[in-house]
């Protein structure tokens, strides 16, 4: 797909920004004592016995933080971009529904429907191959012989 020069610099900022957004998120959590634990224990809504039981789950707390960083770096980088973007949105639809009673107070659209849905568009438009390590990877010779991979890349 051709995209005009606005819309290649739009959606390199929009994965740029999410990307540092991940990166800083994940990289704070790495460096300090965190954990997901007291987040969990609130978790409200038709889901939060499920997640109440994983609080305090040193697993979870690095499978947050890391993934977060991960993420963060591969958006960055434009690395895989459309599977990182299912697992960002997926994270989202996880936060959302975690504290369900919480993120719709006030109706039920908040940040968190916002990014899923930013995430979604991004995917679509398989944004890591503008200006991303994708555009290289996506014009190899192996590349173009495997077209399951080349969808999970994007």
């Amino acid at each position: 797909m051709r995209f005009s020069h606005v819309q290649r610099m739009s959606f390199f900022a929009l994965r740029l920004v999410s990307g540092l957004l991940f990166f800083s998120s994940g990289l704070s959590k790495l460096l300090t004592d965190w954990s997901a634990t007291m987040y969990l224990n609130a978790a409200t809504g038709p889901f939060a016995g499920f997640f109440q039981s994983m609080a305090g789950s040193p697993f979870v707390d690095g499978l947050n933080a890391w993934g977060m960083l991960l993420i963060g770096i591969a958006l960055v980088l434009g690395v895989g971009t459309r599977l990182v973007l299912f697992f960002a949105a997926l994270l989202m639809v996880l936060y959302y529904v975690a504290a369900f009673e919480s993120n719709t107070a006030h109706g039920l659209i908040d940040e968190h429907v916002m990014y899923f849905f930013a995430f979604f568009v991004m995917a679509s438009y398989s944004v890591g191959t503008i200006w991303g390590v994708d555009a290289w990877v996506v014009k190899q010779k192996w590349f173009k012989k495997t077209p399951w991979l080349a969808y999970l890349i994007g």
